[in-house]
């Protein structure tokens, strides 16, 4: 699998199915079942955090250096 990095303003980052590379981990963004938002570590399998908007989610989650993955991922 071919992963390419590209650094973008955080509010392209932050966006449902972006997916983020923030030091060594991939978190892909979700919508929650909620009506909310949530992120999913790709690396560990399991989900943080929840949030009513997008907004919310990327205040809480954006550090220096997060950068947007274009990547594909297949599900069998």
């Amino acid at each position: 699998m071919k992963i390419n990095f590209k650094n973008e303003e955080t509010e392209d980052i932050f966006k449902v199915g972006n997916v983020f590379r923030h030091q060594d981990y991939l978190y892909l963004v979700v919508n929650d079942v909620n009506e909310g938002y949530a992120l999913v570590c790709l690396n560990k399998n399991n989900l943080i955090g929840r949030y009513d908007t997008l907004e919310e989610l990327a205040e809480d989650a954006k550090e220096d250096g997060d950068t947007l993955v274009y990547a594909e991922i297949n599900v069998f």
